[in-house]
């Protein structure tokens, strides 16, 4: 599956001016942010419907996030500042 091209990222400006704002992560394309050398959270266009996939507390592999409504935006980027600044103990 594809990541979101720029076109359908324009529509979430606001969340990734947030996303830019967690300290740690480092965006190496428009929408795709790594953290700590590793992919961290990107987004996919699913039929016209944007999701977000963060990467797992764990360590291995991603949570996928609807993102259609300001709670589940409010959730990705709450759940992306705690996981990011879990440093190494992940």
């Amino acid at each position: 599956m594809a990541h979101a091209n720029e076109a359908a990222l324009q529509v979430l400006l606001p969340l990734l001016r947030q996303l830019r704002d967690i300290k740690g992560l480092r965006e190496m394309k428009p929408g795709i942010f790594y953290c700590r050398g590793a992919a961290f959270v990107h987004f996919h266009d699913e039929a016209g419907v944007l999701v977000a996939d963060l990467k797992k507390a764990g360590g291995s592999g991603f949570d996928r996030y609807a993102i259609d409504t300001p709670s589940g935006q409010r959730k990705l980027v709450d759940d992306a500042k705690r996981r990011a600044g879990r440093g190494d103990d992940d």
